[in-house]
């Protein structure tokens, strides 16, 4: 007897889940993800780390000499200077977080397997992150290199704007709308590094493609984009005391294990649906209509040979009445018949391609 009396019996099945079930919400099912995914999160944030620790060496340098005093006096007091040292890293963060500073190889790994956990489907942490890496080696490299240069240009020349107000050379007025148009293409920019490596990793596009998409998911979206942007930020300071003040160093625990792959897969989570809305359902739909017009094609055949069996089998018949005469006269009639019908079927299929 398995168990006692009926009880602590594992073998028996239990009740499943049925599957007329109603679907969950997103928002429950996020959380009910993360709490299944919890661990792998932190490794394959890890793991990102490792082989992002080039795009986050560069990023460093070029906000150390482009950006050399964030906080102002940074350059005279060594207090200063860590705390201006420190936001640059927070800034970094967030740029790695969305992503736009990454190295495009592992950010498309990375990518592969968020995306993955996002629709609930499996994923090898080591073996999908490298084989998607590899697969996607030579656009992901073009794709962080613009991305790389975009970014710090366009933060450049904002910079440049402010110093320029700040010192009078430019007209107060126009020196602020040219930095507001600038700063609204660097949010709209932002916008489409969500949407960039998801596309790269489930479509097989070209580079321009793959951008002209991006940019179309970061206008049409833009407002719950710059929600899934905001929310991103505010997660990122409050983990390092921007917010609420305390020690910087939980910042730095969470920068290592759970930071990035948190907000990874929460906009993942997020942008997914909309590709699947947008672009796969209508890839599903051409292919259903293709497959559709070639069942009416085959039917078509079909009657078209069933005719012929027809005409061949009334042929036969007047054989047997009529003499030699009649069946060449017969046989020239149901031949020129035939001949528009078939001509019909070959104009429609070009109409078709």
């Amino acid at each position: 007897m398995a168990g006692f009396f009926g009880l602590f019996d594992y073998n028996k099945p239990g009740p499943g889940v049925d599957k007329d079930a109603p679907p969950k919400a997103p928002f429950f099912m996020f959380f009910e993800i993360l709490q299944r995914k919890f661990w792998n999160l932190i490794k394959v944030n890890m793991m990102f780390l490792i082989f992002n620790l080039p795009a986050l060496i560069l990023g460093m340098l070029v906000m150390l000499m482009f950006f050399p005093n964030i906080i102002p006096d940074a350059l005279s007091d060594s207090q200063a200077m860590a705390s201006d040292i420190m936001l640059k890293f927070i800034l970094l963060t967030l740029a790695m977080c969305i992503p736009m500073i990454t190295v495009g190889p592992a950010q498309a790994g990375f990518t592969y397997i968020m995306r993955n956990y996002s629709r609930e489907e499996h994923a090898f942490l080591w073996g999908d992150f490298k084989d998607t890496a590899l697969k996607n080696m030579k656009q992901s490299m073009i794709i962080g290199t613009i991305n790389f240069f975009a970014t710090f240009l366009m933060l450049f020349v904002i910079n440049t704007y402010n110093s320029l107000i700040k010192v009078g050379q430019l007209p107060v007025m126009l020196g602020t709308i040219f930095m507001m148009l600038m700063i609204v293409m660097f949010t709209i920019f932002a916008m489409m590094n969500m949407y960039i490596y998801p596309i790269l990793v489930t479509f097989k596009l070209s580079i321009k493609q793959i951008y002209k998409n991006a940019l179309i998911f970061a206008v049409i979206k833009f407002f719950p984009n710059l929600g899934i942007l905001l929310l991103s930020a505010f997660i990122i300071l409050l983990s390092f005391g921007m917010i609420f003040p305390f020690s910087q160093l939980i910042g730095i625990f969470l920068y290592l294990f759970l930071t990035i792959s948190f907000i990874g897969f929460m906009t993942n989570f997020y942008t997914y649906p909309k590709l699947q809305k947008f672009m796969i359902s209508r890839l599903e739909e051409d292919d259903d209509d293709e497959d559709e017009d070639d069942d009416d094609e085959d039917s078509e055949d079909d009657e078209d040979g069933e005719d012929e069996e027809e005409n061949d089998i009334h042929a036969a018949s007047d054989d047997d009445i009529g003499d030699s005469g009649n069946e060449s006269g017969q046989e020239d009639e149901s031949s020129g018949s035939e001949a528009p019908g078939a001509g019909e079927n070959n104009n429609e299929i070009k109409r078709y391609f």
